[in-house]
């Protein structure tokens, strides 16, 4: 199988240049490093006085959403400058020019590499010391450069620690976020991932008309996903379109979920903006790779779902 995962400072000098391409509408910057001094890149794209993120993963073994958000990136830029409807419903420019996108598509950066090629990318040796000594084989490393797993790190309600000494927002990926979050608000947060084909919106510490809200733009996108007729394979073999899943904070007693649980990125956001921050799972498990094919469908079923967010949140469907 042809992989198809991109490395950091090609994810990074695709950012750059298509801002600097569409320099119109789009802009680069830069929100802070990782531990080991990586770049972490946002694109904003669009002119409207709202913001909409589109965050991609903190789990360093996905290696398809940061390239997949690139992709997107890449359509939506080239259909704003032309004027185009994509699937002739969405008016891509109008949309962008009353909520645009802040694209976060690697956020840890240093867990990502550690996944290409190995801990010996960690330039700090005090890190790549200890990181070696850890019992988890590269090639299936999730945290960031300290050893943190970045989503569990957020100060929300409930945060609990997951190690002696650790305190939330410890992490410098974790503080970028924040940081970027506060400064813009934002309309909202679609955080992307590989697991189990989904759309994850949150009820946990929040009031009932946050939580219809957020439902109510959670069954648009699944919506969304079901209008394209198409039905993807999981990894277990079954076939099933994208279902729609709520979570408190609560861990699942089965513990196969760790997100949306306290400490996550999803309820952090909601939690100080009041605005709706739901989860959009491809189906794909953390950690596979895919062919050209592959990474072509899964970023069709999820490249219409920002528009189909800021057209759902613009026309008055939710209150």
């Amino acid at each position: 199988m042809e992989k198809e995962a991109d490395t950091y400072e090609k994810i990074y000098y695709s950012l750059w240049e298509l801002a600097g391409r569409y320099r119109d509408f789009m802009e680069f910057r830069v929100i802070g490093n990782s531990h080991d001094e990586r770049m972490i890149p946002m694109l904003e794209m669009g002119k409207g006085k709202g913001v909409l993120f589109c965050l991609g993963p903190l789990d360093g073994r996905d290696q398809i959403t940061p390239k997949i958000l690139v992709c997107m990136a890449e359509e939506y830029a080239q259909a704003y400058e032309c004027g185009w409807l994509l699937e002739n419903f969405y008016d891509i420019r109008k949309l962008l020019d009353q909520i645009r996108l802040c694209i976060i598509p690697l956020a840890n950066p240093d867990g990502y590499e550690i996944c290409q090629k190995g801990f010996s990318v960690i330039r700090n040796p005090i890190y790549r010391q200890m990181l070696r000594m850890q019992e988890i084989p590269w090639e299936e490393y999730w945290c960031n450069a300290r050893g943190t797993d970045l989503s569990g790190n957020f100060p929300t309600a409930g945060y609990k620690r997951t190690r002696t000494g650790q305190e939330p927002a410890s992490e410098n990926e974790v503080k970028a976020l924040i940081r970027i979050f506060q400064e813009y608000q934002g309309e909202g947060l679609l955080s992307f991932g590989q697991a189990w084909q989904r759309i994850l919106y949150y009820t946990g510490n929040i009031n009932n008309r946050q939580i219809q809200k957020s439902h109510k733009i959670a069954r648009n996108l699944q919506k969304c996903t079901d209008r394209r007729g198409k039905k993807v394979e999981y990894t277990c073999g079954s076939q099933m379109c994208y279902h729609l899943e709520k979570q408190s904070s609560t861990m699942p007693e089965n513990g196969k979920s760790r997100y949306f649980a306290p400490g996550a990125v999803e309820p952090f956001y909601q939690q100080i903006t009041g605005r709706p921050a739901l989860r959009i799972e491809i189906g794909k498990i953390a950690g596979e790779s895919l062919a050209k094919e592959e990474l072509a469908k899964c970023s069709k079923d999820i490249c219409l779902l920002p528009l189909e967010y800021i057209f759902t949140y613009t026309s008055g469907l939710v209150s």
